[in-house]
């Protein structure tokens, strides 16, 4: 059983794992860990990643030197094509273990194995559409007793006019496989109803509310569920370039400000939802999400992987310095089939990230500002040394990672930075800025300048 950092070190540095993620800065707590030896990407991790923490990293962005806003696979698709040509023969008879973010695709093992290097990979997920497919989960979700928005699937086209009578003038449609927001659509009028593409299926809800709460769960391979923190989804934040349904980050510290019925019933449910993946064969991390309406919390779907939330998870374990393991790191020695011992911590934690995205049109960022901790002065973000992440971000100080690198290509709706603290930079409804929030994100804006439609000129 493997209960500390210093138990995994030993077992982890020996065995070599290789990270394939579309953001770095999601597998943080494993590189703090000194977990990975090399790291697949679709962007690329912030300057001085490689040295700090001892890493060989390969990224498609710095080949392409481009970022947009979709998905992270297409971008591994790329990296994981130009492997071979990237490591040579240095991987030529090593044995790579993964530590996937989410799940693993068979052209991504191939491409490993093209290079001379075995890749182990673990049990893949169960096959259960309710761990994939939202429409499925809803009915699922009434087997266990967990309360959801009421909700319908159609096809072809939402009709605004059929759905109105049922929902009222405004609804949701939602693909029903999707991650991160994407996908999500508020349906306010006709004519909205009309612009949606046609699809085989639409999950089609009522609108309850922008208020979200996600809750990490865990199931080790002894089958026992435990629920972890739970966090304010900052969702929809149009000042930060967030369209609605869309992650823009999460506050750990927030759920205190909210219904505590509300929360204790996400955590309930959570706790129920647990037991039966346990019963579906499930094991390693989760997340269920939840909407609040006064005291009562809605679910609306569970992410079966790690999330975009995991890795700050993750920091404010590892802030707890009691040496025990940050759940990214336990869920990747659990889909490995090593037991872990993880303790659920109920102390207040104050971490917070929010995604800033580019919302002009395409345009190459000339100048970039530099990763690491800031302070706000004047209206204006004074660098004041090296940071990766919450460990590093002292009181009064935000953190800046996930940058692009100078001369990238930036697409509307890519990711420009995330700023991380342990201040709200929201109301309590998740898609507010806070004034402070508010003057982090321009001063931001202002560090960045670009050429005109996508050139340096």
């Amino acid at each position: 059983m493997i209960a500390t950092l210093d138990d995994a070190a030993r077992l982890l540095r020996p065995a070599a794992h290789l990270g394939i993620v579309s953001r770095p800065l999601y597998l943080l707590p494993l590189l703090r860990a000194g977990a990975l030896t090399a790291l697949l990407s679709s962007e690329a991790a912030d300057a001085g990643w490689a040295e700090r923490f001892g890493v060989e990293l390969h990224s498609l962005e710095e080949h392409t030197l481009s970022r947009d806003g979709g998905p992270g696979g297409p971008g591994l698709d790329g990296v994981t094509a130009r492997l071979a040509g990237l490591v040579g023969a240095r991987w030529r008879g090593r044995e790579l273990r993964l530590a996937g973010y989410g799940g693993q695709r068979g052209h991504w093992t191939a491409a490993v194995e093209a290079t001379g290097a075995r890749l182990l990979v673990p049990p893949p997920v169960p096959d259960h559409e309710v761990l994939v497919d939202k429409t499925a989960m809803r009915g699922w979700f009434d087997h266990l007793g967990v309360p959801a928005p009421a909700s319908t699937v159609v096809s072809g086209r939402p009709d605004h006019r059929a759905l109105r009578d049922r929902f009222g003038a405004v609804f949701v449609a939602q693909s029903p496989r999707g991650s991160g927001g994407n996908g999500t659509h508020l349906v306010r009028s006709a004519e909205e109803a009309a612009a949606l593409p046609e699809r085989e299926r639409w999950l089609v809800s009522e609108y309850v509310g922008d208020t979200a709460i996600n809750v990490h769960g865990f199931v080790g391979v002894d089958g026992l569920p435990q629920v972890l923190r739970p966090s304010l989804q900052l969702i929809g934040v149009e000042a930060a370039g967030a369209g609605f349904g869309q992650y823009a980050g999460c506050d750990f510290g927030a759920p205190e400000r909210l219904s505590p019925v509300a929360v204790r019933r996400c955590l309930d449910a959570t706790e129920r939802i647990g037991w039966a993946l346990a019963g579906l064969g499930y094991r390693g991390v989760f997340g269920a999400d939840f909407v609040l309406r006064d005291d009562h919390a809605l679910a609306l779907e569970i992410n079966c992987r790690m999330q975009g939330s995991s890795w700050l998870l993750g920091e404010t374990e590892l802030e707890r310095g009691d040496g025990r393991l940050p759940t990214p790191v336990r869920h990747v020695l659990e889909r490995h089939g090593v037991p872990t011992l993880g303790k659920p911590d109920p102390d207040r934690a104050d971490g917070v990230q929010l995604t800033v995205r580019h919302t002009g049109a395409p345009a190459r960022a000339v100048r970039v500002p530099e990763a690491g901790a800031y302070v706000l002065r004047e209206g204006a973000l004074v660098r004041r040394g090296d940071a990766a992440g919450l460990l590093e971000c002292g009181p009064g100080e935000t953190v800046l990672v996930n940058l692009p690198p100078a001369g990238t290509l930036v697409r509307p709706g890519a990711v420009l930075a995330r700023l991380v603290t342990r201040s709200p930079l929201t109301a309590p409804d998740g898609r507010t800025l806070t004034a402070g929030g508010r003057g982090l994100v321009d001063a931001l804006h202002r560090l960045y300048s670009f050429g005109v439609s996508g050139t340096e000129g």
